[in-house]
Parts: structure tokens; C-alpha cells; sequence
């Protein structure tokens, strides 16, 4: 088989998972994009928009924007910082957690009929092979998974692309 093929497969597949995602966030009425912004408001209670932005890798203009939709929704509400009361403070709503929770419940549904079929030992193998593939690109000597990391290699492709638009 050529390597070019698998990794061509490997490409389909994530589009085709980001595919799904989409959809099962659009049955919840959420758009691209908003269910990662009400993740993190979630998990940091009181964050700003500008950290929401700088977690996401987009523009704090695009948060605003997808915030001020997020509340006109009733997902999340923006309380004004009282040291500070041109910052507002972001924190999930009872609504949004709710329909966070669903949303989340149908994307983990997507994920099991991916992987429906495979026996434990089949996905311990493919979990095996993609760290082989991941670790022979990376030179890293553990295949790590973290959001932190996610977002280093995105800085590191977003450099890339600047430095190839001032070429």
C-alpha cells in the first residue's frame, strides 16, 4: 500500500469526524465553533474572552461575537469585573450546561459507532499504531494528548504560515 494513501485516509477520517461533529452540535442548535467556547467557559468559571480566545487560537473579535450569540441564547452570562469594569467575567448558564451535556452525550454517540465493531484489543492496537506514526513525526518520545500540547503545534503551524505569507 502507498504511505501517501493511508495518510490520505487518515485526512478523510478527520473530516469526516469533524463532519459528524458539526452536525450533532447543529442538532443541539449550536454552530461551529460554540461548543468548544461553552467547554471552556465551563471548565473555567469567571474566564475572560480574551482567554477563551487565546485557548481556541482565534480572534478575540470572533469570541465576542460568538459570546454575545451564546447569551442572546441564555447559554452563558457576562458579569462585569469589579476591579476592572471594562472586563466582563464569563460563566455558563444552567441552559447551557444543559444543552452542553446533550450535545456532548450525541458527539460521544458519533465517536462509539466509529468504533463499533472493534474488540478492546483492536483499538488498544490502532490507539498503538497511531502513537508509532504520531512519535516517528514528532521525534517525542511519548505520545502525549493534551490541549496544551494541541496548542503549541498549532502556534507552530500558524508561524509557519506567516512566515510563508511574508515570503
Amino acid at each position: 500500500m502507498e504511505l501517501h494513501e493511508l495518510m490520505r485516509k487518515l485526512h478523510k477520517l478527520e473530516l469526516v469526524q469533524q463532519l459528524a461533529h458539526r452536525r450533532g452540535a447543529q442538532e443541539h442548535g449550536l454552530y461551529f465553533g460554540q461548543m468548544p467556547v461553552l467547554d471552556f467557559i465551563a471548565a473555567n468559571p469567571g474566564c475572560t474572552q480574551v482567554q477563551v480566545a487565546e485557548h481556541l487560537r482565534v480572534s478575540p473579535a470572533s469570541i465576542a461575537l460568538s459570546t454575545k450569540r451564546l447569551q442572546k441564547a441564555g447559554y452563558l452570562t457576562k458579569e462585569v469585573d469589579a476591579e476592572n469594569l471594562r472586563c466582563k467575567r464569563l460563566y455558563i448558564s444552567e441552559e447551557g450546561q444543559r444543552v452542553c451535556a446533550m450535545c456532548r452525550e450525541r458527539l460521544d454517540q458519533i465517536d462509539a459507532v466509529a468504533f463499533q465493531g472493534f474488540s478492546e484489543e483492536e483499538l488498544e492496537a490502532f490507539s498503538s499504531f497511531l502513537d508509532r506514526v504520531t512519535l516517528n513525526m514528532t521525534g517525542e518520545t511519548e505520545n502525549v494528548v493534551s490541549g496544551e500540547l494541541f496548542g503549541h503545534l498549532c502556534r507552530e503551524l500558524d508561524a509557519i504560515e506567516k512566515e510563508a505569507k511574508k515570503s
